[in-house]
């Protein structure tokens, strides 16, 4: 399934904090991993990517938020060995030098801190966003392989991976939730600490923190001393190697795994440098929150063969018809995969994909299973039928340009609405009203349009019946928590055109929506980013949308872009590397100081942000004779 940068971002980010906070997610790490790995191709500098964990969404917290004394975050992830492995390692530890390793399972369970106190048990915290978690002590009592006390009597927390046994699992719980993964997240955020004595989960410590070691080894000593589960008896101690028999070490080790005996699920494993010092030295990347000097090394996306039952049709936003098939259900991964997208009819032309089809899908570069090839026809198979009306609204369909895709066009369609209306208030900020709300809302005839979402209280007595009084009394709370909106926000939440952010762009050129109004498509082409049919496409949508803006009008008032100073004076930036604070703050400080923000390196841009670890864009910038300069530079500019 195709997907822009922004979309995979935004899938990435819901499917940490969903985990964080509820376990709910249907995916594992190796399918998260995956799309991580290909986003971060295609843009190295969102500040996605100084991110760890997901965001602690306040109405799934069962514990008080915990600052981590020491940053609680990641590692940095190679999807195989042969390629970025080996160009890790060559890169971080120069030839010549005898390299010293310890490799160990990586596993795909809830991280968890152990704060322990003149022996006693303290606090035991999840690892949250690396920064910040949530105290889970009451119920962390009841997990395995935590003891409530240690030999040890200095400050010291010990870190591990909390999990549930795979065949208990699959034996006695599968069904409420997809794999061990979600399960132990759940399990741990009960309000009930019984409960999560009645999962019956497990803890298996890797780290130390708060206490000096010399050697890795060193705090695998610890650990056994004081009683921890550990993953010692599955340890390869690498010593005095070179790059060639390291990686031959690396390969053989991942080779003789058999995943299916163990009791926990992996999917990749963790190379760490042995001595800790030298870990010190090489630092951190993201914001602190990666070691250089340890990667995590995955294993080889699964592929399995289905078959393909029936198809599903269904209408997005703008109209675009997406096609769905229907599977044999089948596992992949840890989740029971029941749907894929089938993208198109040129897709399915060129597959040659029939209902009644055997598939081989895969989870790899996208988060989503996708199918990579026929493997052929079942008896009876039969040809998927291409629609000529809505399956929403019944309407005529009408191909596009390239005979790729069919479009809906009517403007009063379901489902192009509810997706419209979600869209919205995504954008703007607004939590609690989601697709399954919105449906049930337009279904029931409360809502004809968006604007009719801020007349609902003329509806609150049937809205009451249909849905309760608390979740109406909560939905009418959230659409009136937001009524301010910059103009630029404002437009982006409307979706016109598919222009998202580069709406700050148009009202740079046009700061009130009446001299929007008067813009035309040859404006816009003035601006970095716009190409022909883009400014058609958002003028066009722009006056068919101009009766409902101002109805929109009547709730939201557009509020003043805050400008702290004119000091950037309209110049533009773009951002590389990593900085002292994530990507979104740096673009505000750009744009509150009446500078531009760009999100590539071309001719028109003035200067370029670097950070630590730049990467093409300081090339790019090099060559094109851009100024670069850096944060410390900027910070200057804005004082």
């Amino acid at each position: 399934m195709n997907m822009s940068i922004k979309e995979k971002i935004l899938f990435l980010r819901k499917c940490a904090s969903e985990y964080e906070a509820t376990g709910k997610s249907k995916i594992s790490d190796a399918e998260y991993d995956a799309l991580y790995e290909e986003a971060k191709t295609e843009d190295p500098d969102n500040d996605f990517f100084d991110e760890v964990g997901g965001s602690l969404q306040e109405s799934h917290i069962y514990g008080e938020k915990v600052v981590h004394k020491v940053t609680m975050g990641s590692l940095q992830k190679c999807p195989n060995i042969e390629t970025s492995f080996k160009g890790w390692l060559i890169l971080t530890y120069p030839s010549g030098k005898k390299l010293n390793f310890v490799v160990q399972h990586k596993i795909d369970g809830l991280s968890l801190g152990c704060i322990y106190k003149d022996g006693k048990l303290q606090t035991v915290v999840t690892r949250g966003d690396g920064d910040t978690g949530v105290d889970v002590t009451r119920n962390a009592k009841f997990v395995g392989g935590i003891p409530e006390t240690i030999g040890c009597k200095d400050d010291v927390e010990v870190r591990g991976e909390c999990y549930k046994d795979r065949e208990d699992f699959y034996t006695n719980w599968v069904g409420e939730y997809e794999n061990p993964r979600n399960f132990t997240s759940g399990a741990i955020n009960q309000k009930d600490a019984n409960v999560t004595k009645e999962r019956g989960l497990d803890f298996i410590a890797y780290e130390v923190v708060r206490k000096d070691f010399d050697t890795e080894e060193d705090k695998i000593d610890f650990l056994k001393k004081n009683g921890f589960a550990n993953l010692s008896s599955s340890t390869l101690i690498i010593k005095n190697g070179t790059h060639e028999t390291v990686l031959s070490d690396v390969r053989s080790y991942m080779n003789n795994i058999q995943r299916d005996k163990l009791p926990y699920s992996i999917d990749g494993i963790v190379v760490k440098v042995n001595g800790t010092s030298i870990k010190n030295e090489l630092g951190y990347v993201s914001s602190g929150k990666k070691p250089r000097a340890n990667v995590a090394v995955k294993f080889p996306c699964e592929q399995v063969v289905t078959t393909i039952e029936d198809v599903e049709y269904a209408v997005g936003r703008i109209g675009s018809m997406s096609i769905v098939g229907l599977l044999k259900p089948v596992r992949l991964n840890e989740t029971t995969v029941k749907r894929v997208s089938l993208h198109n009819f040129k897709f399915i032309e060129e597959l040659g994909l029939k209902i009644g089809s055997e598939i081989l899908l895969q989870k790899s570069g996208e988060i989503i299973p996708y199918v990579v090839r026929k493997v052929s026809d079942t008896k009876g198979a039969t040809p998927i039928v291409i629609p000529t009306v809505c399956p929403s609204c019944n309407g005529k369909l009408e191909w596009d340009d390239t005979h790729t895709t069919k479009f809906c066009h009517n403007p009063n369609c379901p489902s192009q609405l509810v997706s419209k209306i979600d869209h919205w208030f995504k954008t703007i900020g607004v939590k609690g009203i989601g697709e399954g709300i919105i449906t049930k809302l337009v279904e029931g005839k409360f809502v004809y349009s968006l604007a009719d979402m801020y007349n609902l209280t003329r509806h609150k007595a049937k809205l009451g019946d249909l849905m309760g009084k608390t979740t109406t009394q909560n939905i009418l709370l959230a659409i009136e928590a937001v009524n301010e909106l910059t103009l630029a926000k404002f437009i982006e939440a409307l979706g016109i055109g598919k222009i998202g952010t580069m709406s700050s762009r148009i009202t740079d050129m046009a700061g009130t929506v009446e001299a929007i109004d008067d813009l035309k498509a040859n404006d816009l082409l003035a601006i970095d980013g716009f190409a022909e049919i883009k400014a058609n496409n958002f003028i066009d949508g722009w006056k068919a949308q101009r009766e409902e803006i101002t109805e929109l009008l009547g709730f939201i008032t557009i509020k003043e872009k805050k400008m702290k100073s004119g000091g950037l004076n309209g110049k533009s930036f773009c951002i590389t590397g990593t900085l002292s604070k994530g990507r979104k703050e740096f673009i505000e400080m750009i744009e509150e100081n009446g500078g531009r923000f760009s999100s590539s390196v071309n001719a028109k841009l003035d200067y370029l942000i670097c950070g630590e670890e730049c990467g093409s864009k300081k090339d790019k910038a090099e060559k094109l004779g851009i100024k670069i300069i850096e944060e410390k530079d900027f910070l200057k500019m804005i004082e």
